[in-house]
């Protein structure tokens, strides 16, 4: 009996730091990778030869989410063709139809089909596992993170070369199941493994930064109620027509950028609280969050803070606050129910 085949991959997550409602009108966004990792470990048995006709068998077990699951080829391509049922009926309702994926195993389920169409898989015994420093659903590139990690892992174990642009096009084909559409801002900063500078339809630039002008840490304010989705709609009724608006973004995030770049303290702080009070503005900071960011800012003359990602627009969480300043703000997220931690980032 031959040996088990092996494969172990390791993807960071995102965090956007600046853009993420304005780079939809024009505007660029920086993106980080950081130093939260997801893992994949792959273990390939190859089918006996006495097995007829060959079987296919797959076991995938998220331990972060306590799902564990085990399926075969028949029931992996039946599974395939009703997702892709789905998925096409959210493309021509995508406020009415529920999302195309109704499990997180399905993510993986794709990712085995994409390699599938490149290089067919061999017969066996196929077991996945994958463990997630990540926030989830926060939107720090999760399911991106997982799906790179996946297809990597498959690629290894089948000893496919996919090139960087090639990895980046599957993982952004994938990512549309679980989003509806992908922008592959996500995918593209997982496998730049840097800051980069984004700009749709997938311009980018690695900045290569490393330090902060401040001491950064991430704090979480608990998962929004309404999606990225529901936000992006609200924003777009209320001011898409608002170029001055987001003119006014765009300056922000060049000066948060240039700030960075040539470590800048003061008007760093500048560019985040103004990022803040522009976000406010839109609609998706909610009321209690507002207040904790005037607390986080008033703890120190360098401190600011700002909502990352979506946002929200019910409820009272919004995802992940990024906090800069000279002192954790443990005490006051504390007091707050918050978790918080460094923000590292990830160096290519």
């Amino acid at each position: 009996m031959s040996q088990p085949l092996t494969a172990f991959c390791q993807v960071p997550s995102k965090l956007i730091l600046c853009g993420e409602h304005s780079v939809l009108y024009g505007s660029t966004a920086l993106s980080l990778a950081i130093d939260m990792p997801t893992t994949c470990r792959i273990e390939f048995s190859a089918a006996e030869q006495n097995d007829s006709p060959p079987l296919q068998r797959f076991t995938i077990a998220l331990p972060d989410l306590n799902v564990h699951g085990e399926t075969d080829e028949k029931q992996w391509r039946q599974e395939l063709q009703e997702i892709d049922k789905r998925y096409r009926a959210f493309q021509s309702a995508p406020e009415q139809v529920p999302a195309p994926l109704t499990h997180p195993q399905q993510l993986i389920l794709l990712c085995l089909y994409q390699i599938d169409q490149i290089h067919p898989l061999p017969s066996g015994l196929w077991q996945i596992k994958i463990h997630s420093e990540n926030w989830l659903g926060r939107g720090m590139g999760s399911s991106a993170a997982v799906i790179l990690a996946t297809l990597q892992g498959i690629a290894q174990i089948v000893q496919l070369e996919l090139s960087r642009e090639r990895l980046l096009q599957m993982a952004t084909e994938v990512e549309c199941y679980q989003h509806g559409r992908s922008s592959g801002l996500d995918p593209a900063t997982l496998l730049a493994k840097t800051v980069i500078e984004y700009k749709i339809p997938g311009l980018l630039e690695p900045l290569n930064l490393s330090e902060f002008p401040l001491q950064a840490w991430l704090i979480d304010t608990g998962q929004p109620i309404s999606n990225t989705g529901q936000c992006v709609l609200q924003v777009r009724e209320q001011f898409a027509d608002n170029d001055a608006l987001w003119h006014e973004f765009a300056q922000v995030v060049q000066q948060i950028k240039f700030a960075w770049q040539r470590n800048q303290q003061t008007e760093f702080v500048e560019g985040i609280r103004h990022n803040q009070r522009l976000l406010e503005q839109i609609g998706v900071v909610p009321a209690r969050i507002r207040t904790f960011i005037r607390k986080l800012d008033s703890l120190s003359e360098h401190a600011c803070a700002k909502v990352c990602g979506a946002g929200a627009v019910t409820g009272d969480a919004a995802g992940v606050v990024v906090y800069f300043g000279e002192q954790a703000p443990d005490k006051l997220c504390h007091s707050m129910g918050f978790k918080s931690r460094p923000l590292e980032l990830v160096h290519p």
